[in-house]
């Protein structure tokens, strides 16, 4: 089985060769897959316009994982400081504006929206990234990177300014995005007679004279606060070395950000390409309009938010459903009847697969949730399910093509009332193990029936107590973990308003 996906540097579908498997990779072979995402601007809440890439970021690494049985190591970096009103380097930074307005500091901000975007992952059975690191926790490797491009002579200072790149003096600047450099109009930069080039960009920016910026530092060009684009670079480099497998983020990424973070890190470690795959999501719009944090929302909300859905009666999982309904290299745009459309299509999943759940769930105790995909297939007996399940696959593998695994998974539940048993059983076993370790969309949840209460043996309840505690005090990586060997012992976690619920499975 191979993975086909679109990758924007040849604007085609392309055979997935990590590159531990590459003979054209010349650094230190590493045993697993790197993975690289950009994280949030944590100013405010994360919108579900933001929380749909993640949700998509997961099925990829579900399907690397879970399916294909690579090792993959993922990076998401949280952008702390200085993200500017737009990729145009504009003055205005919004961590600093959003402090004042909630009268907090920009750490106290940081922290703030930093928790909420990982409860939101968790709402959405999104796994924690192997690695969350923060722009300001990594200052020293920023200012490495940009000493490393002084002495190659790529950049030049405009005093009372900042720290410049000239990208006149790259061969193949914005080769990403295929920019006319010569008639390079709509994505100019910030207007600024003293940059020697329209697509010049800030590395650094000094801090005003009359203004003091709570994260402004000295540095061996002055008094300045971070940058915009150079620390994906320098934590990308530090966790995953000089070239990576996978870059991912939204499209509008692609002519300004993941350009100006391509030519930095090229010229300053001297690597071609940077990154063997860029993966860019396309927008979850409101109205066929971009989602933005400013943005009325549809329910009334400044920020449409999966708080918002919840408030209004939705379970998190079926905005997940709903963003497995349409590829991520599609528009989806958000009202509130399609989600309800969605919300309905995966409860009636979910009744179907309670019949399976009732009559077939002690087959499978004993045996491991996460196997390979080829293990899976060589448990089933059906016909019919083999092929069900081959045609999911051959669509997952399609550059991940969602809506195809639900209408196949669709199609072939409808039709469980007149299965053999033998069909039933492997139906049973084939898709929850693919729920499990790919879709997550808990299809095996239980509706219209109280969940059986049952004795907690000691074992589970102590990693009850211990999931709990890792989640007061703020440790999701290390909740989910435990949560993760709850399922393995065939029972299940759920959070409740004081406590929590511990049910079989």
């Amino acid at each position: 089985m191979q993975l086909k996906i679109y990758n924007t540097l040849s604007r085609e579908k392309e055979l997935f060769v990590p590159l531990m498997e590459d003979s054209n990779y010349k650094w230190p072979k590493k045993d697993f897959v790197w993975l690289y995402s950009c994280g949030p601007t944590v100013y405010r809440e994360s919108h579900i316009g933001n929380m749909r890439a993640y949700v998509c970021r997961d099925v990829l690494r579900n399907a690397l994982e879970n399916v294909l049985w690579y090792k993959v190591t993922s990076v998401i970096n949280m952008t702390d400081v200085w993200h500017l009103t737009s990729d145009a380097d504009e003055w205005e930074d919004k961590m600093e504006k959003w402090a004042k307005r909630d009268n907090m500091t920009v750490w106290e901000l940081a922290d703030k929206y930093i928790t909420s975007f990982k409860r939101n992952l968790h709402m959405l059975n999104i796994d924690e990234y192997k690695i969350t690191c923060r722009a300001t926790d990594h200052i020293k490797e920023q200012i490495v990177m940009i000493q490393q491009l002084e002495e190659k002579w790529y950049i030049y200072l405009i005093p009372n300014d900042g720290v410049y790149m000239d990208t006149s003096k790259i061969k193949d600047y914005g080769y990403l995005a295929k920019l006319d450099i010569a008639g390079l109009q709509q994505w100019a930069r910030i207007e600024n007679d003293n940059k020697k080039n329209k697509t010049d960009f800030g590395l650094r920016k000094f801090s005003p004279k009359n203004e003091h910026r709570q994260m402004e530092r000295d540095s061996p060009w002055g008094r300045w606060f971070p940058g915009r684009h150079i620390e994906c670079s320098a934590m990308a480099t530090k966790y995953l070395g000089e070239q990576f497998d996978i870059h991912t983020w939204w499209v509008d990424h692609i002519p300004v950000h993941h350009v100006n973070e391509i030519a930095q890190s090229e010229c300053a470690l001297g690597t071609h390409p940077r990154v063997k795959y860029w993966m860019h999501n396309q927008f979850l719009n409101l109205g066929w309009k971009k989602i933005a944090k400013s943005a009325w929302c549809a329910f009334g909300d400044w920020i449409l938010t999966i708080d918002v859905l919840v408030k209004e009666g939705f379970n998190p999982l079926d905005f997940r459903y709903l963003c497995l309904t349409a590829h991520y290299r599609s528009f989806l745009d958000f009202n509130p009847e399609l989600l309800q459309t969605a919300a309905n299509s995966r409860n009636n999943l979910i009744k179907k697969m309670q019949k399976l759940f009732d009559q077939h769930t002690k087959i499978i105790v004993d045996k491991s949730i996460i196997v390979p995909y080829e293990k899976i297939k060589v448990e089933i007996e059906s016909k019919f399910v083999w092929d069900a399940l081959e045609d999911m696959m051959t669509a997952l593998m399609d550059d991940l093509n969602t809506p195809q695994v639900l209408a196949i998974l669709n199609q072939s539940i409808t039709a469980v009332d007149k299965m053999e048993e033998v069909d039933k059983k492997d139906l049973f076993v084939a898709f929850y193990r693919l729920e499990k370790n790919l879709l997550k969309i808990w299809l095996f949840d239980r509706i219209g029936q109280e969940v059986e209460t049952v004795e907690i043996p000691d074992d589970v309840k102590q990693l009850a107590d211990q999931r709990l505690e890792a989640k007061q005090a703020k440790d999701y990586a290390h909740a989910d973990e435990i949560r993760k060997q709850i399922l393995d012992k065939w029972r299940e976690v759920k959070d409740t308003k004081e406590w929590y619920e511990v049910s079989k499975i």
